[in-house]
């Protein structure tokens, strides 16, 4: 990431501000950056990316600073506290939230937004939604010694263990069962020869998301490549016809993040509808996208 804002400015103005312009910018941005939440983040990478006005931004810079500024500039300052964001130490779920609406939404950049993001965004930030995941997914070993004395005895009364003990053994146990269940229904999991790629794919990321653990595959784009679906690439819109034909979604609560489901099932963003993108690829970013709806849902509702 560049900390200089000068130099992620001159990608929006022609003139150069001076230094006591800049300074005062950048402590604005880093003010608004401190205390800023998911949602106000969200509004700028929405800002940031898809050049859509985060009017309470502006309206904090402005009274921050005392100022107004070229419309363009708060694109530029939006991108700046993104960047900041990112490079912040973040807790909980949200060391995967933060990087991951960028990620959702940074794949339908407008052209005019690459040499801000290239400016303000370290691609090392995204390396924390695998890393996330990873550290979910695993599942910790069990003492043959331990729980497995239950094999043989009648009732858990006449093996002598105690619950609070073995909660974190039993949870194990689930772990492994959910998993194992899941890698036989995918084990030769194959595109229906009646079934649109791109359905079957959104139906896939949809059954990741729903499962009864969330993280019950270690790998998820991995599962995604092992379909082997190979095709072509397809506009936005013509996913968008088949899959409103087969899959009707109602749901109006999208996460505006979540770009590409929002233009499929809520007609937002239609200036992407030209987008091309192989049914792998949109597999996995429909995955991703109902993953932070998921864990947002689930941490932050």
């Amino acid at each position: 990431m560049n900390n200089n804002l000068k130099d992620i400015l001159t990608e929006v103005l022609v003139f150069p501000y001076d230094e006591a312009t800049v300074d005062s910018l950048s402590e604005a941005c880093k003010t608004y950056a401190e205390e800023i939440s998911l949602a106000q983040y969200e509004a700028c990478v929405l800002h940031l990316c898809l050049d859509i006005p985060d009017i309470s931004f502006i309206q904090a810079i402005n009274k921050i600073t005392e100022h107004t500024y070229p419309v363009q500039v708060y694109r530029a300052l939006a991108g700046y506290v993104v960047g900041l964001a990112l490079s912040t130490d973040q807790t909980g779920v949200d060391e995967l939230l933060y990087p991951l609406a960028l990620c959702n939404v940074l794949k339908c950049h407008q052209p005019g937004a690459a040499g801000i993001i290239n400016k303000c965004i370290d691609p090392s930030c995204f390396d924390a939604i695998e890393d996330y995941w990873c550290k979910n997914a695993e599942i910790p070993a069990i003492e043959p010694s331990d729980l497995l004395v239950v094999l043989n005895n009648t009732s858990w009364a006449d093996s002598s263990l105690k619950i609070e003990e073995q909660f974190e053994n039993i949870k194990s146990l689930a772990k492994y069962y959910c998993r194992s269940a899941f890698e036989k229904d995918y084990a030769a999991k194959t595109l229906p020869a009646n079934q649109d790629a791109y359905t079957f794919m959104n139906n896939v990321a949809e059954d990741l998301i729903s499962r009864d653990w969330l993280y019950v595959v270690e790998e998820p784009v991995k599962v995604f490549k092992n379909l082997n679906v190979s095709r072509g690439t397809a506009t936005l819109s013509t996913i968008k016809s088949q899959l409103r034909m087969t899959n009707v979604n109602t749901n109006s609560n999208i996460e505006k993040t979540s770009v590409f489901r929002r233009y499929i099932y809520s007609n937002d963003y239609e200036e992407i509808g030209q987008k091309r993108i192989s049914p792998l690829h949109f597999g996995i970013a429909i995955f991703y996208e109902l993953l932070f709806e998921y864990l947002k849902f689930q941490n932050y509702e």
